[in-house]
């Protein structure tokens, strides 16, 4: 990313993808076959990257149980159909992206 933070401790967002996949077998399972970091300045990059690279796909939350027995959501997951040539002898599968938001901050490593 060729953009700059704007001040030193100005967070980052951080997308970690989890991608799976699965044939349209019912007996088939979902499997992880790739994971992917995205970094960007701002929520607003963030909507415009996720619009383009997964437009009108399913779309569910991701939540997760806090210390408090609270749930707090922190992402989403994206399903779709997906094709490939290059992926013999599976040339068509159902997919899952399990996109996890975070908030990257610098850490003052200065211990003097």
């Amino acid at each position: 990313m060729s953009q700059k933070r704007k001040t030193k401790g100005e967070g980052m967002i951080q997308l970690k993808i989890t991608m799976t996949g699965k044939g349209f077998s019912p007996k088939d399972k979902f499997r992880i076959f790739g994971e992917e970091t995205k970094e960007f300045l701002n929520m607003v990059d963030v909507r415009k990257w996720l619009k383009k690279q997964y437009g009108k796909s399913k779309k569910g939350s991701i939540y997760i149980d806090t210390v408090l027995g609270k749930s707090q959501k922190v992402g989403y997951c994206y399903g779709f159909r997906n094709e490939d040539t290059s992926h013999t002898p599976v040339k068509k599968w159902i997919q899952q992206d399990w996109v996890h938001f975070y908030l990257v901050n610098d850490l003052d490593l200065d211990l003097n």
